[in-house]
This record gives C-alpha cells, structure tokens and sequence, in this order.
C-alpha cells in the first residue's frame, strides 16, 4: 500500500477499486488541508476561513503549483475584483486545486470569451458561504455566475436551515486549533495504512449498527434548491450555469434530480432558467489525479470547452 501511495504512476495502471482504495489512504493518511496551513488561509469572521493574500506554493505528490491571492482571499488578481462580468462559485474543485492559475478553466474561459472573470471558489465552501461570497463582492455588470455544487455541500447547508437560515461559521480559537493540528508533519510508520483501514471498516460496521435518528428535512437537491431560494435577491435575473463536481469517483449524485425538479412551474424563474450541465459522460477517469481526485490541467480543458458551449446556447457570449 505504501509503493502504491509513493508512485501513482504504476496505480493508474491498477483497477478502479484498488485506486479507490489507495486514494483513500493517501488522502486521509498524507494529503495536506490547505485552508488549515497557516502559509495558505486566514482566519475570517464571514467565511471561517479564506485563503491568506499575496503569494504562495503548495505541494503535494502529483503536483506542485504556485497560488496567487488577492485581497478578498480568493485566487484570483486584484483587477478582477473590479466589475467582473462573470463570477465563478465553489470548493476546490472550481478553485483549481493541482493546476496552475492560467490552467484553471475560469482562465481559459476569460481568455476566449474577452469577458472579464472572478473565480471566487475556496476549497471546502458549501453553497451557503458560496452565496455570503457572491454578497461580498461588486455586481454591478454581472452577465453570469457558475456555480460548482459538490456533495460535501449538503453538510453546511443543512446545518443553515436547522439553525434558522443563519450559517454556522467556524470559530476563531476552532481555525487556530485546526491549523496547529494541520500543521502538524504527517509522518508514516510501519502498519499505518494497514492501521487506517482496519479503523475504516470498524467505523462502517459501528454505523450501520447505530441507530438512525430524525431523517433529514429535504434530501440533497431539495436543499441545495432551498439555499438558492433564500437568496433570490442577488440570483434574480442572473443567468445561471450549474454542474456537479465530486472528484475522480464521479456519481452525479443530483444532477438528474435538480434537472427534473429545477424545471417545475412552482420554481422561480431563475432556478427554472439555470443550465445544468451533466459531466458524466465528458470527464473521464484520466482527467483526474489518481491519488488526489482533483482534476487535471486537461480536465479543467474539457470543462472550459462543455461551459463556453452553454455559454453560447445561452447568448452569454
């Protein structure tokens, strides 16, 4: 298991299964936090946390890229703060996480269209600080938001609406706490992964044992929906280009869903005008890092090119 962590290369060459498995070591076991590095991230009383301005480089096995923040803590420059015309919204996955700045698919698409982008994405966002961001920021000739929805999403928005539509930020002493812990090297010794999935599976049989409490209010999509929904004010009359990101195990876990529920008359008309671009049959396995899940510089190629199409359909550009 460790070979396997220490040379992606022979493990892409493996089956899905054991890669899903190794991703998982690799990723719980060895991959750093960024937004708990006190070299990336800050603290911030809005969002919990964004990521710290100026210049710096993160590294990890399958890559190694310098990210440049602005003022508002988000990778993009500070002329793009300026009247952006089109705003991007998301985690990690928007944010361009393993590729570099001019790589990111918010890049290739500024350079083709002649509009002038803000990607706004931070690693680890939901929907609910996605919507404070866009709050933040000038929309004074806003054309278009793309929003990036992925599933570790619903946690935060859930917790919005069980606390009364208001969203939970994370503590000032919690951040710091997080990037001592964070800080901390991840040292390997002998037995650690073997250690790691012996705990895994104890954990998952521990779950299924445990009892079940009150179900959840609204599954994912219905949530998601009702986020949008409560910030209608800034989303009215904006075009909309939305699509699901979950890294290399890609489940499209809504977007069926959302395109079937989004379209019905009892919706707004926002949310029945948004795109909803299905990625499944565009992205392949090869167009995401085998341990870190994330996409590669093609990847973010082949988004660009399916959101330039939408983009024209919609009349953007």
């Amino acid at each position: 298991m460790r070979f396997l962590v220490c040379h992606p290369d022979h493990l892409r060459r493996m089956s899905r299964k054991l890669q899903n498995s190794i991703g998982y070591l690799y990723i719980q076991g060895e991959r750093k936090v960024m937004p708990f590095l006190k070299e990336c991230s800050r603290y911030s009383p809005d969002f919990g946390y964004t990521l710290k301005p100026g210049r710096f480089v993160f590294t990890e096995r399958e890559f190694s890229n310098t990210y440049h923040i602005n003022s508002l803590g988000v990778r993009a420059s500070e002329e793009a703060l300026d009247g952006p015309q089109v705003v991007i919204l998301g985690d990690s996955f928007a944010f361009g996480w393993g590729v570099d700045q001019d790589e990111i698919f918010s890049s290739l698409l500024e350079k083709r269209t002649n509009l002038k982008f803000l990607n706004t994405a931070v690693p680890s966002f939901g929907t609910v600080r996605e919507m404070i961001m866009l709050r933040s920021i000038d929309r004074s000739r806003l054309r278009c938001i793309i929003l990036q929805y992925c599933g570790d999403d619903y946690d935060e928005n859930i917790r919005y609406y069980r606390n009364g539509n208001r969203p939970q930020i994370m503590r000032k002493q919690t951040f710091h706490r997080l990037v001592r812990l964070h800080s901390r090297p991840r040292r390997y010794f002998f037995g650690k992964y073997l250690w790691m999935k012996i705990k895994k599976k104890t954990n998952e049989f521990m779950a299924k044992r445990k009892k079940t409490g009150q179900p959840p209010p609204m599954d994912e999509t219905d949530m998601f929906l009702y986020v949008l929904k409560q910030n209608r004010d800034i989303l009215d009359g904006i075009p909309i280009v939305m699509f699901e990101m979950n890294g290399v195990r890609q489940e499209n876990r809504i977007t069926s869903l959302l395109a079937k529920r989004a379209a019905h008359e009892s919706q707004p008309e926002f949310i029945r005008n948004m795109r909803i671009l299905d990625l499944s049959g565009v992205l392949k396995d090869e167009h995401y890092y085998v341990l870190d899940g994330h996409m590669t510089p093609e990847g973010h190629r082949i988004l660009a090119d399916t959101i330039y199409d939408a983009l024209c359909d919609m009349g953007i550009i």
